[in-house]
């Protein structure tokens, strides 16, 4: 099959027009998910009682389940529920309103949300037990020790896995389409359905696709050399 690279051409630049919806919705949704994933991620390692078991259902649940599952329940059922409530309490407010970015936000920090509290909580096992010793020794509390001693070193050693989920998390905001938010995989989409010509509307999204994934590498490049100060355990004194 011969490839219309002049499809392609005229298509990139219409493309790459909606690489600021693709990057919203990747942001918007890290920045959701990663507090959750963190905090997660230390319940889970200072096993508290209850609630670790219950992260860890949620996690083998979700690592369990596809994306797509996930976006339906979202997008198709929750609406549904939070109607039936509504309309229980006596409100009229209409769900279906709701802009569908919302339900996009919600649908891919569920994953991401894991995939950062995995990430962090391999990052806290990695701490030796002697660095908090050693900070204790020195004069830190508890709060400093977490965030001058703890988190430095376990944030480096998680961070390059943080950086996939990064990635895989712009990959994964192509599913948005399938609510109706029009990224550049939708775009593309439709874009090739006008002149039926889908391999090549493949072929620009992947081309732009490559673009923004080797762009954030290349930018996480020299912060991952920055943070390998810490590997090792480098105490700074917060109490000086």
């Amino acid at each position: 099959m011969k490839i219309d690279w002049g499809f392609v051409r005229e298509a990139f630049p219409e493309v790459i027009k909606y690489i600021p919806v693709t990057l919203q919705l990747t942001f918007i949704t890290f920045l959701i998910s990663f507090p959750m994933g963190v905090l997660m991620a230390l319940l889970n390692h200072h096993n508290v009682k209850g609630i670790s078991k219950v992260i860890r259902v949620y996690i083998s649940i979700i690592r369990g389940t596809p994306v797509l599952l996930q976006i339906y329940v979202v997008y198709n059922i929750l609406p549904m529920v939070l109607t039936d409530f509504m309309k229980s309490i006596g409100s009229d407010f209409k769900v279906y309103s709701i802009n569908a970015k919302i339900f996009a936000y919600i649908a891919l920090s569920i994953s991401t949300t894991v995939t950062i509290s995995e990430a962090v909580r391999s990052g806290l096992v990695t701490v030796n037990k002697g660095q908090r010793e050693a900070a204790k020794a020195v004069g830190l509390n508890n709060v400093e020790t977490f965030f001058h001693v703890v988190f430095p070193q376990a944030f480096s050693a998680a961070f390059p896995v943080i950086v996939n989920g990064f990635v895989d998390l712009i990959k994964v905001t192509s599913l948005a389409f399938l609510m109706t938010v029009v990224e550049i995989t939708g775009k593309a989409q439709l874009l090739g359905g006008m002149e039926l010509r889908y391999l090549e509307a493949y072929v620009t999204v992947a081309l732009v696709y490559i673009i923004l994934i080797v762009t954030v590498e290349l930018i996480a490049k020299p912060f991952e050399k920055k943070l390998n100060v810490f590997r090792g355990g480098r105490i700074r004194n917060a109490a000086s």
